[in-house]
C-alpha cells in the first residue's frame, strides 16, 4: 500500500487539523473522547486532562503510550489555538508549511488510534493512555493517578528515529531564575539588537550539534558594551526548544555600531556551517528610555554568560549530561530565564541544577525548579526489551539499534506510578523536532505502525505469568 493512504497517515492528518498546542487540549480531547464513542470503548479522563481508552480481551493488558499536545514553534505569525495545520506531503516526506508538524507525537496518536480499531489485534486487551502537556514538563504523567493502568508493559510512541528501540532516557527539570530591580530613567544611545534566522531544535536531540543559542549570541555582544543599561529583553519559545530568536534593547554611553559590525562578522563566520541563516540586526537612536541600573544589567548579562549551556558530558553511550540556555522575558517587573538542564546520571542532575541555580542565585536572582523527572533505564534481561528487538528482526529483516536517548520521556514517571512495568520507546523517523522545518517520514510512520502491532502481539503471548 502506498504509505501516503494508509489509515494511520489519514488519522494523523485528522490530527493536524485538530488545534492542540501544549495548555490548550480542550478540541483534541473532545476528539479522541469522540473516537471511543463511536466504537463503543470504554474511555476515561483525569482531573490533569489524560485519556484513557481501552480496548477489551482476554489476557495481559498491554500499554501503548503517546502525548496529545504538540510545541508550537512557527516562522511567522500562526495561532496554534485556533488554526489547523496546513500539511505538504512529498517524496515520501510530511511537513507542515512554517510551524512544527507535530509529528511528536501526532505520529504516535495515529498509530494508537489504529491499534484500538484495528481487526488484526482482535482479542488483545490494549489500554491506550494519552497523556496531558508532555511539552511543558511532563504535566499530565506526573499527575496521574498510580492505579490507572492495569497493563505491566507499556510501549512508549514518542521516540524519532525508526532504526532505534529507546530503552532509557535522560533526567531534566526546569529552572527559573526571576531577577528584580528598580529601573531608574537614563539618557544616551537606545539600541535594539535582534538575533535570529537560527535552526534551533530539540534540546536533546540538536543540543550536541554545534548549533547557536540566540540568548548566548546576543549576551556576548551586549556584556562587551561598556556602560550598557538593560532596558528589555526576551528570547525563546520553549524550555526544549534551543532559542532561535533573541531581542536585547538597552542604553549605551557611545554608539556601538563599529564593535557590532566586528563581532556580527565573526559571529557569523563561527556558525556559518550550523547556522547559516543566522541574522543580527542592531537599531540605534539618541533618546532616553526607563532601565536597569548598570551594575545590575553587569551582573545579569554575567549570569547568563556563566550558566552552563550545551553539551556538558559523554559516555559510551553518547551523550549523557547537557543544559540549554532557553528563555528569557520581561513583564516590566521581573527578568525571569529559564534553563532546562538534562542527565541520564542522578547525582550529576542534582549538581547541575544546584550549579544553575546557584550562579543565578549568586548574582541576585531568586530560582526554584520543577519536579525533577528521573532518569529511566531498562534492566539488560528485560523480557520485554528481548521481544521488541524480537518483532523488529521480523518486520523490518535486520537488526535495530537499542539505545539510550538524551531527550526526557514520559516512561519513567509513569513506571514509578506502576511497580513492575517494564517500557521501550519506540517512533517513526521525524526530521527537525520542534522547528519550523520538521518532516516525517510516510513510510516509517507505517513501518513503526506494524512493529508495534508486532510487539503487541508478541507481548500477548507471553500469557498470564510473570
Amino acid at each position: 500500500m502506498n504509505p501516503s493512504e494508509s489509515r494511520e497517515m489519514e488519522l494523523f492528518r485528522e490530527l493536524t487539523g485538530i488545534p492542540r498546542p501544549s495548555g490548550h487540549l480542550d478540541r483534541i480531547g473532545a476528539y479522541l473522547k469522540a473516537f471511543a464513542a463511536g466504537r463503543d470503548l470504554d474511555c476515561r479522563e483525569d482531573g490533569a486532562g489524560n485519556i484513557l481508552i481501552s480496548r477489551p480481551g482476554k489476557g495481559r493488558a498491554i500499554v501503548l503510550q503517546g502525548h496529545q499536545d504538540m510545541v508550537a514553534n512557527s516562522l511567522g505569525d500562526f495561532d496554534f489555538v485556533s488554526q489547523p495545520l496546513s500539511i505538504t506531503e512529498s517524496d515520501g516526506w510530511v511537513s507542515a508549511d512554517g510551524t512544527t508538524l507535530g509529528a511528536d507525537d501526532g505520529a504516535g496518536m495515529a498509530i494508537m488510534l489504529c491499534a484500538l480499531e484495528d481487526p488484526s489485534l482482535e482479542g488483545i486487551p490494549i489500554e491506550c493512555l494519552f497523556t496531558a502537556d508532555e511539552e511543558i514538563g511532563l504535566i499530565g504523567a506526573s499527575k496521574m493517578s498510580s492505579d490507572w493502568l492495569e497493563g505491566r508493559e507499556l510501549i512508549n510512541i514518542d521516540s524519532e528515529d525508526g532504526g532505534e528501540i529507546i530503552v532509557g532516557s535522560a533526567g531534566s527539570t526546569d529552572i527559573r531564575a526571576a531577577f528584580s530591580q528598580e529601573r531608574v530613567r537614563c539618557c544616551g544611545k537606545i539600541c535594539r539588537l535582534t538575533v535570529s534566522g537560527l535552526l534551533g531544535g530539540h534540546s536533546a536531540m540538536e543540543i550536541g550539534s554545534g548549533r547557536a543559542n540566540a540568548i548566548s549570541v546576543a549576551a556576548k555582544f551586549v556584556a562587551g558594551i561598556t556602560g550598557a543599561r538593560l532596558i528589555s529583553a526576551s528570547a525563546g519559545a520553549a524550555p526544549n526548544i534551543i532559542p532561535m530568536r533573541c531581542e536585547i534593547q538597552f542604553v549605551a554611553r557611545d554608539d556601538p555600531r563599529e564593535t557590532f559590525a566586528k563581532y556580527s562578522g565573526a559571529v557569523r563566520a563561527e556558525f556559518a556551517e550550523s547556522d547559516p541563516g543566522m541574522a543580527l540586526f542592531l537599531w540605534v537612536a539618541d533618546g532616553c528610555a526607563s532601565a536597569w541600573p548598570e551594575q545590575f544589567t553587569g551582573r545579569f548579562f554575567e549570569a547568563l554568560l556563566s550558566c552552563p549551556n550545551g553539551p556538558l558530558e559523554c559516555d559510551s553511550r553518547g551523550l549523557r549530561t547537557s543544559s540549554n540556555l532557553a528563555m528569557i522575558s520581561d513583564d516590566g517587573k521581573e527578568l525571569t530565564v529559564v534553563a532546562k538542564p538534562r542527565s541520564s546520571d542522578p547525582s550529576e542532575l542534582d549538581s547541575l541544577i544546584g550549579r544553575i541555580e546557584g550562579i543565578f542565585g549568586s548574582m541576585g536572582a531568586e530560582t526554584s525548579h520543577s519536579e525533577v523527572f528521573p532518569p529511566w533505564l531498562e534492566p539488560e534481561d528485560s523480557r520485554l526489551v528481548g521481544q521488541a528487538v524480537s518483532a523488529y528482526r521480523k518486520v523490518y529483516g535486520k537488526e535495530p539499534r537499542v539505545a539510550c536517548t538524551h531527550g526526557g520521556l514520559e516512561s519513567s514517571t509513569i513506571k514509578s506510578k506502576h511497580p513492575g512495568m517494564s517500557a521501550v520507546s519506540v517512533g517513526p523517523t521525524i526530521i527537525g523536532a520542534h522547528t519550523p522545518g520538521e518532516r516525517m517520514s510516510l513510510e516509517s510512520l507505517c513501518m513503526t505502525k506494524r512493529f508495534v502491532f508486532e510487539l503487541v502481539r508478541g507481548i500477548h503471548s507471553f500469557g498470564d505469568g510473570d
